[in-house]
């Protein structure tokens, strides 16, 4: 065999040189992946980092570079004309009554990811009346708090032992906040019981020979917040009352169709067993207009009016003046179908004693943050600024929940002066928020834990396609670029939340309005200036 040849002296230098390159290119790749100050030779701490939830911010693309300051000023510029135009449209159609002097307008906009520097700002330090825009900072709040992952937690504990299928002793229930509701099964909450019903059957439980006990834990009682509507208004779906426990979010939703004409018309009430006394009086008739009345008094539920023949299923949710109980009944008549037999009485109590636990009922998170935020169900709002306060501070108390909320902005970095919440959901006119922090924190919630960002993000109403702008800014290029919370109660009209421009870049924005109650300038100035601003955010190019 002859000999192989030696390569020569030139060949050997290009080997070595292509070696040398490959390496410096694969450090470098590993410098552009590795997790920064993670086991640093410099006294980095490798548990520490490694233990730590991995950022995912590759979930949300990246934007183009932020704009340049000419862009920027021509933007700014746009956006102050904007608000001006529709200031002074809002005095004329009040007369005078609305004008610059009284109607104050916040709006902040900050590009995603650019700093401060990139800041536009009207007003937006200013102290203001959220309405339910406050509902991203309850949402956002419970996300940093309590992690994407974290569920409400109804545990069921029992006071004595299981023997031949009896529980001898108590059924205890233990307060988790849960706003049991489903978005999308008209009132009806078996199926969400189900699981801990099932998981009792699994026990061997068929006869509870104590009580069902409602333990309310550190909850307060369900009661109205600080400077909400007057009680004439506290029937209403958007006054359904928070506690310990719920039940279809405090409320009962009622089904109506029609029947033979001149006859009664067909009535179910969800949740099926709800504690209250009934009393329907709908009627068929051949034409004419739809007209039902309804709502609940510890009197009972009242369902009245009359419905054409042939008209579609109406329905309409309205408070029951007492959600604890809701749920007692509901949980009651859950166990019953499935033939488990409540010997004893209902009854609520605090701190009470049992044995054993025997199941935990539990709601992801996840499943209330587009109910809250895209359809603006304000009793789960307030049901999760409760349930947040309880599980970050140890009590669910309003006071509680305010105190968790500045821990919240405290951890994001996000500025908490003069910040005020005395509930959940807006609906209070004690509530106090600047344009400026509202941004700030939807930022925070979108650069931070990737899951929490596109969480929070896919639980946002859409424009032109769902929850409560699915009527807004339906044309192009509008249309699907807006994500937002909305938020009205008289004299304030808000919209806060993520434009994304035509080229990928996304702006964070908050528009707050406060201005005399003069009726129908929300739809007719306010909401129609809130569009005009997303739209001009929209359509800006480089």
């Amino acid at each position: 065999m002859a000999a192989p040849k030696q390569s020569s002296g030139k060949s050997q230098f290009f080997r070595i040189a292509l070696i040398l390159a490959l390496n410096a290119a694969a450090v470098f790749a590993l410098w552009r992946i590795w997790p920064r100050g993670a086991g640093a030779a410099g006294g980095g701490d490798v548990q520490a980092a490694t233990s730590r939830p991995a950022r995912v911010v590759d979930e949300l693309p990246k934007g183009p570079p932020p704009l340049d300051s000419a862009v920027r000023n021509r933007l700014d510029r746009d956006l102050r004309a904007i608000v001006a135009q529709w200031v002074e449209e809002a005095r004329k159609q009040s007369k005078n009554k609305v004008h610059q002097g009284n109607a104050a307008v916040a709006l902040h906009v900050r590009e995603v990811g650019s700093g401060q520097a990139s800041d536009i700002a009207l007003g937006s330090d200013r102290l203001m009346r959220p309405a339910s825009n406050l509902k991203l900072v309850t949402t956002a709040a419970a996300l940093a708090l309590l992690g994407p992952d974290w569920s409400f937690r109804t545990r069921f504990d029992a006071s004595g032992p299981i023997v031949e299928g009896v529980l001898r002793g108590n059924l205890v229930v233990r307060a988790g906040g849960d706003p049991l509701y489903d978005s999308n099964a008209n009132g009806d909450v078996e199926h969400l019981l189900a699981p801990v019903v099932d998981a009792l059957v699994a026990q061997g439980v068929r006869v509870i020979a104590g009580d069902l006990v409602l333990d309310e834990g550190t909850f307060q009682a369900p009661a109205p917040a600080p400077q909400w509507p007057d009680a004439g208004q506290h029937w209403a779906e958007y006054c359904a009352l928070a506690g310990g426990f719920s039940a279809n979010r405090g409320c009962l939703t009622a089904l109506v169709n029609p029947g033979s004409v001149g006859g009664p018309a067909r009535v179910t009430i969800f949740p099926r067993e709800h504690g209250l006394a009934v009393n329907l009086g709908v009627r068929t008739e051949a034409k004419g207009k739809l007209d039902v009345q309804c709502g609940a008094k510890p009197s009972g539920v009242l369902v009245r009016g009359s419905v054409p023949s042939g008209s579609d299923t109406f329905v309409a949710s309205f408070s029951h003046p007492e959600p604890v109980e809701l749920f007692g009944q509901a949980l009651g008549g859950a166990l019953a179908r499935r033939g488990i037999v409540v010997q004893g009485r209902l009854r609520r109590e605090r701190n009470a004693p049992a044995q054993s636990a025997l199941a935990v009922l539990e709601t992801p998170l996840e499943r209330v943050l587009a109910p809250i935020n895209a359809d603006s169900t304000n009793a789960a709002a307030d049901q999760l600024f409760l349930a947040t306060a309880q599980a970050v501070v140890g009590q669910g108390t309003r006071a509680a929940g305010a105190q968790a909320t500045q821990l919240a902005l405290q951890r994001l970095g996000v500025p908490t002066d003069g910040l005020a919440q005395v509930d959940g959901s807006g609906l209070s006119r004690a509530n106090q928020v600047t344009a400026r922090q509202i941004v700030a924190l939807v930022e925070k919630v979108l650069t931070q834990d990737g899951r929490s960002a596109r969480l929070f993000l896919d639980s946002l109403a859409v424009a032109g396609e769902r929850g409560t702008l699915d009527d807004r800014m339906k044309d192009a290029p509008v249309r699907g670029r807006v994500r937002a919370k909305t938020g009205f109660i008289a004299g304030t009209s808000s919209l806060s939340g993520v434009a994304e421009t035509l080229d990928g870049r996304r702006f964070a924005f908050s528009i707050l309005v406060n201005y005399p109650d003069v009726g129908g300038l929300n739809p007719s100035v306010w909401k129609p200036m809130q569009d005009a601003l997303c739209r001009r955010l929209v359509e800006t190019k480089p």
